[in-house]
């Protein structure tokens, strides 16, 4: 019995236009199971499943849990879960922790389809910011399976696509309009090949088969592959892990939050964007508590309450300004 192909496909910022074009050339008796994750808001909608539809020949409906994975039928993922494929020919859903801080996460669905399919699965990266997806191709890439990006030059925002080229240099790169084809080529000689023994990879950890994993069970990765970071979680704050790849590293923590390299800088500097006005808070409440102090222990000889609050204010007023001019206004879209 030969493995049902599965193509799998991942986007952010700009995705939807490029999923409507690659769903509209998908052939309506393409052999293989489409699952598709797009981030978007968190409203439990069919929307997306309802446009992509209407958009090309084959059915699109929002992803339940158990939900079989069918030839020429669409499952898209919904928000706040994670969406996972099993051995079983069914698919999972687990609100297990975010990842690249999204869930569904890119990531996740791409590591679970080259740990259940390994060489029968050809997967996508679409237009979007920071770099979910590019560790899941570069680990479908290590299974046997294919890896195709929207071109960058044809991508509303390239970062993710250019993301995903990086981690998997012999990616097939190809506009949004003619994906559609590309896919539907790759995933035929995909469902005329023979079944081959498929051996676990040493660094993808072994799928549980359970309807709700926990944790743990996404780790992408072995303990015994991972390299100790001096970095924290910016989610937990527990240690990072880094798992090298040949081409892309990734970081992860042992509550089981993950992160590609460009999502992590992404976090930190967030984190450290809310630690900064933290410190401003700290700084101007001190400055109003010293010259409440100033103002009423009249009857006393306090310390200089006085200069202590104006130095507080100064501290806070110029620690204020260099956060607002060092912010960037728009996320980074490395060229």
């Amino acid at each position: 019995m030969r493995t049902l192909p599965l193509v799998v496909v991942g986007g952010s910022a700009g995705g939807i236009e490029a999923l409507l074009e690659l769903a509209a050339g998908l052939p309506a008796d393409l052999p293989a199971a489409v699952l598709v994750i797009v981030h978007t808001s968190q409203r439990p909608d069919t929307a997306l499943a309802r446009i992509l539809a209407r958009a090309g020949p084959l059915p699109a409906t929002l992803a339940d849990d158990g939900a079989p994975l069918r030839p020429g039928h669409i499952l898209v993922a919904g928000p706040g879960r994670h969406l996972m494929t099993s051995r079983t020919g069914t698919v999972n859903l687990s609100a297990a922790p975010r990842v690249n801080q999204h869930r569904p996460a890119i990531d996740v669905l791409f590591a679970s389809a080259a740990r259940t399919h390994g060489p029968h699965v050809t997967a996508a990266v679409l237009s979007g910011v920071l770099d979910d997806g590019a560790v899941g191709a570069a680990l479908i890439a290590r299974a046997g399976g294919r890896v195709t990006v929207q071109d960058p030059a044809d991508a509303r925002f390239s970062s993710m696509p250019r993301a995903a080229q990086r981690a998997v240099p012999d990616a097939v790169a190809a506009r949004a309009s003619t994906l559609g084809p590309v896919l539907a080529d790759l995933a035929t000689c995909m469902a005329h090949t023979e079944d081959v023994p498929m051996s676990e990879p040493r660094d993808i950890a072994p799928a549980t088969g359970a309807t709700a994993p926990a944790a743990g069970d996404l780790d992408l990765v072995r303990d015994d592959g991972t390299v100790p970071s001096r970095i924290v979680c910016p989610e937990c704050s527990g240690a990072l892990a880094r798992i090298d790849l040949p081409h892309i590293s990734y970081y992860r923590c042992h509550v089981g939050h993950q992160y590609g390299p460009q999502s992590l800088e992404a976090a930190q500097r967030e984190a450290a964007e809310a630690k900064l006005w933290s410190a401003v808070a700290a700084l101007e409440e001190h400055a109003a508590l010293a010259r409440h102090l100033a103002e009423n222990m009249l009857d006393t000889v306090p310390p200089d309450y006085v200069t202590a609050a104006q130095h507080s204010a100064d501290l806070a007023a110029s620690l204020r300004e260099r956060i607002v001019i060092a912010t960037p206004t728009a996320p980074p879209d490395p060229e």
